[in-house]
């Protein structure tokens, strides 16, 4: 197997909603190509491509996370160059439903959906949907969807695992990828960079934050049995991973 980051734009986002510090930080957005020996896979698929040219539908999210995002970053664009069409992506893990994760469901036509069932009613939830937390257009567009639970074994194979890490949203979920190199977990956004982890930084916003907290804690146990974490937002790690990813 083999798993690849593609760069599917970026969000400048102000520190004091995630860390509680002053400032702004770039944080990378990125989708994961996983080649398993029963299919492609894609672990998160980025923004709407309608974003890059129009964010008010975003409302008041703009103020602390604004898309830094242009034609040929779309995660159709970064496939094709790759040489992958969409339309051959057999299966899509969803960490969760945010506009930065799940909007470019609807430029991979076939493959089947795998989210947290607490994650999916969340996100047709009308208070949810009102209160611009999400938004069904980037998420919901006929797909085959699998509703599954923590532990949900993607090939049954145990070679990719979902885990329950809830807090960052209702039904948020990481992804453990067993390697040749070893075993690697996609966090998705219960963990953004590794300074968060290590200093156990919990942004102020989310759905319970002492959930997230605890999903935290279950993720660094996991670090420390010797498991790869791969975090939802770190340029600086992104940009340490080898071009051709990793096996």
């Amino acid at each position: 197997m083999r798993i690849t980051p593609l760069d599917v734009g970026r969000i400048e986002a102000g520190l004091w909603v995630i860390t509680g510090e002053e400032g702004t930080i770039d944080l990378p957005i990125t989708s994961w190509l996983i080649e398993h020996p029963k299919g492609l896979v894609l672990f998160d698929n980025g923004m709407h491509v309608g974003l890059q040219t129009d964010t008010t539908r975003l409302g008041r999210t703009v103020k602390a996370f604004r898309p830094d995002y242009h034609p040929g970053q779309e995660i159709s664009a970064r496939l094709a160059a790759r040489g992958v069409d969409p339309s051959a992506i057999d299966v899509m893990v969803l960490s969760h439903l945010h506009f930065d994760h799940a909007g470019g469901t609807g430029e991979i036509p076939d493959a089947r959906i795998v989210v947290h069932r607490a994650e999916w009613e969340a996100g047709h939830d009308q208070e949810m949907i009102d209160s611009g937390v999400y938004d069904p257009i980037d998420y919901d567009h006929g797909h085959d969807v699998q509703l599954v639970d923590d532990g949900h074994d993607v090939f049954g194979d145990g070679t990719l695992v979902c885990i329950a890490t809830p807090g960052h949203t209702a039904g948020h979920q990481a992804l453990r990828v067993e390697l040749d190199s070893g075993p690697v977990v996609l966090t998705g956004d219960c963990v953004y960079f590794r300074r968060m982890l290590d200093e156990m930084l919990v942004p102020r916003f989310g759905y319970d934050t002492e959930l997230q907290l605890t999903s935290m804690a279950h993720l660094a146990g996991l670090r420390d049995d010797g498991c790869r974490l791969l975090y939802g937002h770190d340029g600086d790690q992104i940009e340490a991973l080898p071009a051709d990813g990793l096996v």
